[in-house]
C-alpha cells in the first residue's frame, strides 16, 4: 500500500495505540502498560503509519530464540486493506534479524480473518486452550517456525 510504513511503536504513539486496542478488545490494555512495552528491553512493538497517523499496531515479547505475538489490531476502518499483513511480516522480518526461530500467538477460534492471516504466513496450529479469553471462549496456540 503506497504511503504505509512500519516503524517501532513511540511514545507518540500511545494515544492512537490505546484507541485501536479499545475499539479491537474486550480488555485494552492502559496507556501505563503500553508506555511500559516501550521501554520494556524483551519487547517488539511497531505501529502502521499512514502520513504519521497509525492505523495499525504489532505487540510482541521475545527470549533466546522464541517470540509471542500478545496483541495485533488495526483500526476498524482500515481493516481488510492489507494491514495486518504488512505488520506481520515487519514483525517476522525484524524478529529473523534478532535471531528468533520461533513465533508463537494464542488466537479466538472464533477469530477466522486472522486464523486465515496466520496460516498464510505458514502457521500452523498446535493445540487448543479451554478457556483462555475472560469470556470463556477458546483460543488456538499457533506456531511458525522461521
Amino acid at each position: 500500500m503506497e504511503g504505509l510504513t512500519i516503524v517501532e511503536f513511540q511514545p507518540k504513539h500511545v494515544d492512537a495505540v490505546y484507541e485501536i486496542s479499545v475499539e479491537a478488545f474486550p480488555l485494552p490494555w492502559a496507556k501505563e502498560e503500553l508506555i511500559r512495552e516501550i521501554i520494556n528491553p524483551r519487547a517488539l512493538n511497531l505501529v502502521a503509519l499512514v502520513e504519521e497517523e497509525v492505523i495499525g499496531y504489532v505487540q510482541c515479547w521475545y527470549t533466546y530464540e522464541d517470540a509471542d505475538i500478545i496483541n495485533i489490531a488495526v483500526k476498524n476502518n482500515w481493516k481488510s486493506k492489507g494491514i495486518g499483513k504488512v505488520l506481520l511480516q515487519g514483525l517476522i522480518d525484524a524478529l529473523k534479524a534478532k535471531g528468533m526461530r520461533n513465533i508463537f500467538l494464542e488466537v479466538r477460534v472464533t477469530n477466522l480473518p486472522a486464523q486465515t492471516l496466520y496460516k498464510s504466513f505458514g502457521f500452523i496450529t498446535l493445540a487448543k486452550r479451554e478457556r483462555y479469553y475472560i469470556s470463556g471462549e477458546d483460543a488456538l496456540v499457533m506456531n511458525l517456525q522461521i
